[in-house]
């Protein structure tokens, strides 16, 4: 019988992590689903960990890679490949979910046809599992709101990405197979264009619970990016391909590039030329852009960091 989420578990050396991941996946409370296990050719002892499982009955699949696909995207691309669920969950091996993760996610995008993706609030989490006591959205009242795509995208995704976890969110398989295949061409940022476009293909659930712990170490792929300064040549591709999806009219793209040039500015950067040299059209704007954006994001709310 065919599950009706696909979870999809993309390992690099998470062995810290992996099995108290594993395991929050097969305790939820809803059950129907598959695990798609994955190795990215990992050097701790992450392959002793997973095939412990081998014999679960959730898991359908278990891919390991011969060599290191250099992209945590291109395992995404291939896991999702495999899936033959209705809806997608693309568990990090290093994160953790709340029993009723599933549950509560899957009521929702259900109930809502035209729904393609649903998330929901999140805490930080250390090393060892401790909460941080710091967060970007950890409001816990269980409110529910829904956004048509588009605008949940101009509103919430141009700023920063939103939906800043993979593990948070449940999409529709059908709204991915509407998109192309962009967000595999980055190391760093994939994700953000990948849920941009993802959101654009119908409504946004977003669901005021704590129901993922998104952990932060040193091992993290996004803040060796952030030290190089190799993440804001990619958030200036991003922004490109954004402007591109969306058609902003004239205001609200001069808008963006004033608030992109004003985020840059403060920014300490080893390879700043670079970036400016690649980018210049959306991190070198001029004062009038900046102006333009300050009045727009005070008066109308619009592009508010």
């Amino acid at each position: 019988m065919t599950p009706l989420v696909s979870v999809i578990i993309p390992n690099y050396n998470h062995a810290p992590y992996l099995r108290e991941r594993i395991n929050s996946v097969l305790t939820q409370e809803f059950q129907d689903y598959e695990i798609i296990l994955m190795d990215d050719h990992s050097t701790d002892e992450s392959l002793e960990i997973i095939n412990d499982y081998t014999n679960n009955p959730h898991v359908t699949h278990i891919v390991i890679n011969e060599q290191n696909s250099g992209s945590p995207f291109e395992q995404w691309r291939k896991g999702i490949s495999m899936a033959t669920g209705k809806y997608i969950w693309i568990a990090e091996s290093d994160d953790v979910a709340h029993a009723q993760f599933l549950n509560v996610t899957m009521t929702q995008l259900e109930k809502n046809p035209k729904a393609a993706v649903a998330f929901t609030h999140s805490c930080l989490i250390d090393q060892d599992g401790n909460r941080l006591n710091y967060g970007w959205h950890e409001e816990n009242d269980g409110t529910v709101k829904t956004f048509e795509g588009r605008r949940f995208v101009i509103k919430k995704m141009l700023t920063s990405n939103y939906i800043y976890n993979a593990s948070m969110a449940v999409f529709r398989k059908s709204a991915y197979e509407a998109i192309d295949s962009t967000y595999n061409h980055y190391h760093y940022c994939g994700d953000w264009i990948f849920w941009m476009a993802l959101c654009l293909q119908g409504d946004v659930i977003e669901i005021y619970n704590i129901l993922n712990s998104y952990r932060q170490h040193q091992g993290q792929t996004t803040l060796l990016s952030e030290k190089t300064g190799e993440k804001w040549i990619e958030v200036g591709s991003i922004m490109k391909e954004a402007l591109g999806l969306l058609n902003l009219n004239t205001i609200q793209y001069h808008c963006l590039c004033g608030r992109l040039t004003k985020r840059f500015s403060k920014v300490d950067l080893p390879n700043r030329d670079k970036v400016l040299q690649q980018h210049a059209d959306i991190f070198s704007r001029p004062w009038a852009d900046i102006l333009l954006y300050e009045i727009g994001k005070n008066l109308f709310g619009f592009l508010r960091s």
